[in-house]
């Protein structure tokens, strides 16, 4: 998939998620505002060279709103290409980040599912084939 132009892209999250997003802008080493907005609220995630920098939701700042914001199912995303971060409050790769975000809505997942481990296994081998389809993971 060669290098493609995502100027001032938006769109709907249950068609292009906002972990898809980062990939892309992670890929091409890209710096860029996403504004994500929902009847959950309204939040943005600040990525600068491919990185995410930044992230604010509501009282949530840095990778806790970052956390809060991946768990969304749908809502509309605006990305603002070349956007510059008010601050830095996050650290850490965005593979790391995605992939704790993920742990962490697959263990609420399971609290409310109560039906024992399964749920959460299954839960799992979904999220580790999704990564691996969206080159966050690779097989060694």
């Amino acid at each position: 998939m060669g290098a493609f132009k995502m100027g001032g892209v938006k769109g709907r999250l249950k068609d292009m998620s906002l972990v898809d997003i980062i990939q892309i802008f992670n890929a091409e080493r890209k710096t860029a505002a996403i504004h994500l907005g929902s009847e959950m609220g309204y939040g943005r995630v600040y990525m600068k060279d491919g990185n995410i920098i930044h992230a604010v939701y509501r009282e949530f700042v840095g990778s806790e709103a970052f956390y809060q914001l991946l768990a969304w199912r749908d809502g509309e995303f605006e990305v603002e290409p070349d956007a510059a971060s008010p601050e830095k409050t996050i650290t850490g790769s965005p593979e790391g980040l995605i992939l704790e975000g993920l742990r962490r809505m697959d263990e609420s997942r399971g609290k409310e599912a109560q039906g024992g481990g399964q749920v959460g296994d299954m839960d799992s081998i979904r999220l580790i084939n999704r990564l691996l389809e969206l080159g966050i993971l690779e097989k060694v």
